[in-house]
């Protein structure tokens, strides 16, 4: 499926480009250190090479390609600063039509709207780009401003799914929020 750019009052999402290196490098190597444990820190710069870039990017077009995996870079719209990213799991097509949502603010742009902008966007993507059905967002049963920004942007709370997601060496339980193309005012989809 081919990836298109999108817009909001501030901010513009889309694909990454070769040249978005520098703004990569800067987000994810030149920030400043992690605020909290689901914020990342600083990458190592010998693993954020202009190749390492490269493959990243040729990964991610490929994901895409197979219909996989899509990740959108969060761009300010004025100064084209990398301030996060928007990405959607494929779990399954066919009759379902379903992906994981997921939504990334770098920490140094964090309390400024920047989240729920682009989060909101990520859903109409999600449902009118890519055809989805169902956004399931799989947050940490203690990520409080993750569970207010998913309510902020009309997704609702479906349950916990147990020992959901492998992290830091062991499985963890995760609350859900979802959301369906008529819960932000969208058609219902059907199947391809």
């Amino acid at each position: 499926m081919k990836q298109n750019s999108f817009e909001t009052k501030r901010l513009v999402i889309r694909p990454f480009r070769k040249s978005d290196y520098k703004a990569w490098f800067s987000a994810y190597v030149e920030c400043g250190p992690a605020k909290n444990r689901w914020d990342h820190g600083p990458y190592p710069a010998k693993k954020s090479t202009p190749r390492d870039f490269d493959k990243f990017r040729k990964r991610l077009n490929d994901l895409a390609r197979k219909d996989d995996y899509y990740r959108y870079g969060v761009f300010h719209k004025k100064s084209d600063v990398l301030i996060g990213h928007l990405d959607f799991d494929v779990f399954l097509r066919s009759t379902h039509q379903f992906a994981n949502f997921g939504y990334i603010v770098h920490n140094a742009y964090w309390e400024q709207g920047y989240g729920q902008e682009s989060a909101a966007a990520g859903l109409r993507i999600g449902f009118k780009h890519l055809k989805l059905n169902r956004l399931e967002a799989a947050i940490n049963l203690d990520n409080r401003k993750s569970i207010r920004l998913v309510k902020a942007i009309g997704m609702r709370r479906e349950g916990i799914k147990r020992r959901y997601w492998f992290e830091d060496g062991k499985w963890v339980d995760h609350l859900i929020y979802v959301a369906n193309p008529e819960d932000i005012g969208l058609r219902a989809l059907k199947p391809f």
